[in-house]
């Protein structure tokens, strides 16, 4: 599918067929399309929990304020972020000196201005770079047939406590993935604001 079309033809979703499931496979496959997505220093500070079993499929949507397409939905991914990736990305920065990013040298002076980014503001850091994968992600799906809806309107501690992971994940985002529900109406795309309402040139 041509990247304009699918641009043009990625929904948010709303309801989902519920009789349709996918697999870790299928999942795998559109991760390795959306994993070229950009992050400062390389670094994908990404961590995702794939929920396809109706039981945890329940429990989340309890902490996701009962939103349906939870359930409907084949999975829901859930995105967190690591807060501490800057000091698990051994393989990434040694990666960089290999490839001709930077000398051994060097390495240091990256290390630390990484760490700094991270320590002003761990929360915003992670959730800007795990934005940049997310759309990558749905847009990967859409191009392997499959619908996603977005979604932040989760209660963060919530999800924390459902998922009991290392306190060093904090929950940015759910994406729910599946097939649209043919029965339902898929209504005109609402409004996106003017070129000259959004742009300034200084």
């Amino acid at each position: 599918m041509e990247y304009t079309d699918l641009i043009k033809r990625r929904r948010a979703v709303n309801f989902f067929d519920e009789s349709v499931g996918i697999t870790m496979a299928e999942i795998r496959e559109i991760y390795e399309d959306a994993k070229l997505a950009p992050s400062s220093f390389n670094l994908q500070p990404l961590k995702v929990v794939v929920v396809t079993s109706s039981t945890m499929k329940e429990k989340l949507k309890n902490v996701a304020n009962n939103q349906p397409k939870i359930t409907e939905a084949s999975a829901i991914l859930v995105l967190f972020g690591n807060l501490k990736q800057y000091l698990e990305a051994d393989d990434i920065f040694e990666d960089r000196v290999k490839k001709g990013y930077m000398t051994k040298e060097q390495l240091p002076i990256y290390r630390e201005v990484a760490r700094q980014l991270y320590e002003k503001n761990e929360e915003a850091f992670v959730s800007r770079n795990i934005g940049i994968f997310a759309m990558n992600f749905m847009l990967a799906a859409l191009d392997k047939g499959w619908d996603t809806h977005p979604m932040d309107g989760f209660d963060v501690e919530g999800v924390i406590n459902l998922f009991n992971l290392d306190s060093k994940y904090y929950p940015v985002l759910l994406i729910a993935i599946g097939k649209r529900d043919t029965k339902t109406e898929l209504l005109p795309r609402c409004k996106r604001r003017d070129f000259d309402e959004i742009f300034v040139e200084m």
